[in-house]
């Protein structure tokens, strides 16, 4: 069996804030992603939990702050000669960014207090959302580790930290959308699947996804997507000149940017077919397990997955058509999510 009845009522309103939370996340990771397109996540040079919610308010302020960006690789070596109000432009997206993480907090510690107190919630569901809660206290010292990262001689955060700044998210995304379903049916679907089995050939589906949105990390990290806009050919070529440098060794994968900007756009076609593959065997096959209208969900994001890289490539990473493409990541993920749940749910009531 892949799943166990949960003691405990359903409620309405914890499932809804559950969405909420989950949605959030959702925005959290968008708005992360035009903090990185926007080249903003440097703008604010040190890190005030509390106070870091109030924003310049007057002249003076906006100065100040300046003046402390002005001491940073990245106003030295690629902004110097950046005004106070182009400055204003990135540290808002920041300032959004950093705000907006806190509000998340608050909507899951308040609701959540309430709940404990109330006693509407399981010990179960009280011990999963105590390991999300700890996943995002981590989130936030990743965040500012990779910030620093970028403050003290390289103008350019870590790409590796960035990568994993990204992944963290992603898994609390994925389990809070976990939980709502689990929540939803008042029962517990184990995530992982048993090799060689339907539900298994899903489960490899979104490890797909997640290494091609790994690998979108370093693309962004190290503005490879900048270079090389043709497709599917590389100055000319397939596989292109320089895509192992005798230098780097295994670090190719994750430094070179001829390596990097292959390996996502090769990752993601290869994610396309694998998938491709799996949803039109549900087609053919008809199973029930899984309905229809999830099925032709994951192939209308997965094709426009793959048409918004191809064209973010081709518009040298214009901004708008770069941040549908990674927002639609997340909704591909958040489908194939869904059906998975759905599928092994349908599966283990059926047993």
């Amino acid at each position: 069996m892949n799943y166990h009845k949960v003691s405990g009522i359903y409620s309405h309103s914890i499932y809804l804030w559950l969405l909420i939370m989950t949605s959030m996340v959702l925005g959290i990771i968008v708005i992360g992603g035009l903090t990185r397109l926007t080249d903003s996540g440097l703008s604010m040079t040190d890190w005030r939990p509390l106070l870091g919610i109030i924003p310049p308010l007057n002249k003076n302020n906006w100065q100040t702050v300046f003046e402390m960006y002005k001491l940073t690789p990245e106003f030295k070596i690629v902004n110097r000669g950046m005004s106070l109000e182009e400055f204003k432009y990135i540290f808002w997206w920041e300032w959004f960014h950093r705000v907006f993480a806190r509000m998340i907090g608050i909507v899951f510690l308040l609701p959540l207090i309430y709940f404990i107190i109330t006693k509407r919630i399981s010990y179960y569901l009280y011990k999963r959302l105590a390991i999300v809660f700890l996943f995002g206290l981590f989130q936030a010292f990743v965040g500012w580790w990779m910030v620093k990262s970028g403050l003290s001689e390289n103008p350019y955060v870590s790409p590796y930290r960035l990568t994993f700044h990204l992944m963290n998210a992603l898994i609390i995304f994925s389990m809070l959308l976990w939980i709502a379903m689990d929540y939803r049916y008042e029962i517990k679907i184990n995530f992982i699947s048993k090799p060689f089995t339907t539900d298994f050939y899903l489960f490899i589906s979104i490890l797909l996804i997640f290494i091609t949105i790994a690998s979108g990390g370093f693309m962004a990290g190290t503005n490879s997507g900048q270079s090389f806009n043709t497709f599917p050919l590389m100055n000319g070529k397939i596989i292109p000149d320089d895509y192992h440098m005798e230098g780097y060794g295994i670090y190719n994968i994750f430094e070179n940017t001829v390596a990097i900007n292959f390996n996502h756009r090769w990752i993601s076609i290869f994610s396309f077919f694998y998938i491709i593959f799996i949803c039109f065997k549900f087609i053919k096959f008809n199973n029930k397990n899984i309905s229809s209208t999830l099925v032709y969900l994951i192939i209308f994001f997965l094709t426009l997955q793959v048409l918004l890289g191809i064209i973010t490539l081709l518009s040298n990473v214009y901004l708008p058509i770069a941040s549908m493409h990674q927002t639609n990541s997340i909704l591909l993920l958040s489908t194939l999510l869904i059906s998975y749940h759905q599928y092994k749910y349908r599966k283990a009531i059926h047993e």
